[in-house]
């Protein structure tokens, strides 16, 4: 009697108490920290010519859209393109393979000629043996000039590669912000870059969190982003620093937001909720 009336106090007790502790636990799961941060182009490049030069056009402004692969400026390549043509005759060298191949006819009918006349007995074996030698000869020297027009044409590929690479494209789609060259200004080793281009149809959000909370965040996440006017966005957790920050014990946070339509900004101001 005594052990029931107990285990039903315990089953009145614990029941009391379930709704303070379910308070309690929503509490938590509700309880979140705000943090700021500041979005950026999701890529910013600076474009270099691979050759040294004097710009002969540029053919882009600030604040130009372009394409992936347009062409944006060029060098000069007049005398990239005299090479050329010097590499496109020395390719053909139709002469000396006339030549090597006029060489083996003769010499394979001298052979033919002294193996026939020896098997009648007028020919020494001394004669034929030079005469294949011979042939063995002109076969070389035509294999030779074969490799040499090879080479050649590689060389010829090469020019046209140098010439290619005097016309700057874009890396990718995108805006650009900056032109550092005019024409007539000489592209050299140590300044190289030519414009600079960024990618803003997507945007990085960049946040600074404690650890702590950094941990909650898994790359690949969905979360809201806020901005100042009230708006918000749908973002992708793209990056978590591997390692905080020593003096601050914070952790570099990166998230995707879309900007396909360039509704936002590189550089607002905006916020994410992370739960603690």
């Amino acid at each position: 009697m005594f052990r029931t009336a107990c285990s039903s106090i315990a089953r009145v007790t614990v029941v009391a108490m379930l709704p303070s502790v379910l308070a309690l636990t929503l509490g938590r799961v509700a309880q979140c920290s705000e943090f700021e941060g500041f979005t950026e182009p999701y890529r910013t490049i600076d474009i270099a010519a691979d050759e040294t030069g004097i710009v002969e056009e540029i053919l882009v402004r600030e604040g130009e859209t372009v394409i992936e692969g347009q062409t944006l400026a060029r060098l000069n390549s007049e005398i990239h393109l005299a090479m050329l043509a010097i590499a496109d005759q020395n390719m053909k060298a139709e002469g000396r393979v006339s030549a090597a191949r006029a060489e083996i006819h003769l010499r394979r009918n001298r052979l033919e000629k002294l193996e026939k006349i020896k098997s009648e007995g007028f020919a020494r074996q001394e004669e034929v043996d030079r005469a294949r030698v011979e042939a063995s000869v002109a076969d070389a020297n035509l294999q030779a000039v074969m490799e040499d027009i090879a080479a050649k044409k590689l060389e010829y590929e090469k020019i046209q590669t140098q010439i290619r690479r005097r016309s700057i494209a874009a890396p990718i789609s995108g805006i650009i912000t900056a032109v550092r060259k005019d024409r007539g200004e000489f592209v050299a080793p140590n300044t190289p870059e030519i414009a600079t281009i960024v990618q803003i149809d997507k945007l990085l959000a960049n946040f600074t969190l404690l650890g702590s909370q950094s941990v909650t965040l898994k790359v690949g996440q969905p979360i809201e982003v806020s901005f100042h006017d009230e708006t918000t966005a749908p973002g992708i957790v793209e990056y978590i620093a591997p390692v905080n920050d020593a003096e601050s014990g914070t952790t570099l946070v990166k998230i995707c937001i879309d900007n396909t339509h360039q509704a936002r900004r590189s550089g607002e101001r905006c916020r994410i909720r992370v739960a603690e």
